[in-house]
């Protein structure tokens, strides 16, 4: 068939329809329905289940390191209070310290990860089809100049058009790939390491929960009548104090490191290395394998 004395091979005439077709698709908003029937539920259906499983578990390591993080400073304050009525020097003020340091650093990192697993679980809502259909639309007027006449300008539009769709390839397939391939992965590590040092953690929660208590309790049935048989059973009270809180800390001390660890290759360093991969790949892919040359 020829166009202005051009001919077209079969092959590129079916190019053509093709672009033409998705053109007139978007006009119409069918290109909507396509995409969100296929791609994006696909995406959506394979990545929403681990996703939700996941905030809701990061939620409930934040409340229980945020419990113990109070309890803690709570102890804190009540041996302070203990040492100035007493006049006794109680060193379990500087036992407490250490488990509260270790504490906040894990509840900081669990911050984050919430934070991290938060924005992953919206960004479906963010990327809304509406946008890959104005990427596709981008992409495809772009091209159409492209397959009838090929010159500097058309080059230019082509550039344009690979541009628009690698970011369409990157947002609705490379994101939510990456976050699948993860969850593949982060699920042995949870299973293996990071459930049973949370189950430690609440262990400990309730051993803090019962050494504050304890401690309360010292300060408010303390009798200014009966200091000497006050001093000896709050030192022997505070010695049980300063083991069992030192028992504590050595659970959290082997426990943290597993847990600051697990969060830190699940949320940040396997999602950031997989998408760099990805990412590569994919450019690689659209800007070279499919142009047919090792250029952009």
């Amino acid at each position: 068939m020829e166009i202005n004395n051009k001919k077209f091979s079969k092959k590129d005439l079916t190019i053509i329809i093709l672009v033409v077709l998705g053109i007139l698709l978007c006009i119409f908003g069918l290109m909507d329905k396509i995409f969100e029937h296929t791609v994006f539920d696909f995406f959506k259906n394979l990545t929403r289940p681990y996703l939700d499983k996941t905030y809701k578990e990061s939620q409930r390591l934040f409340l229980t390191l945020s419990l113990l993080k109070g309890a803690a400073d709570v102890i804190e304050g009540s041996t302070v209070n203990v040492n100035m009525i007493l006049g006794m020097q109680i060193e379990v003020g500087d036992i407490i310290q250490p488990v509260y340091d270790m504490i906040n650093i894990i509840w900081k990192i669990s911050l984050a990860s919430v934070v991290v697993l938060k924005i992953q679980t919206i960004y479906q809502e963010i990327f809304r089809v509406k946008l890959a259909t104005i990427l596709i639309f981008i992409s495809l007027v772009s091209y159409l100049p492209y397959t009838v006449f090929k010159n500097s300008i058309t080059e230019i539009f082509k550039k344009i058009s690979k541009y628009s769709f690698f970011v369409l390839i990157y947002i609705y397939t490379v994101i939510p790939g990456t976050i699948f391939v993860n969850s593949m992965i982060s699920n042995y590590f949870e299973k293996e390491y990071k459930t049973p040092a949370i189950v430690q953690l609440n262990q400990n929660l309730n051993r803090l929960n019962n050494v504050k208590d304890s401690m309360l309790s010292l300060d408010q049935n303390k009798s200014i009548f009966n200091i000497p048989g006050q001093i000896d059973t709050a030192k022997q009270k505070i010695n049980n104090f300063s083991t069992e809180i030192n028992n504590v800390s050595h659970s959290i001390m082997e426990n943290a490191p597993i847990i600051i660890g697990i969060i830190l290759l699940t949320s940040i360093v396997f999602p950031l290395l997989l998408m760099i991969l990805l990412y590569k790949l994919t450019k690689s892919i659209i800007f070279e394998k499919l142009s047919g040359t090792g250029k952009k």
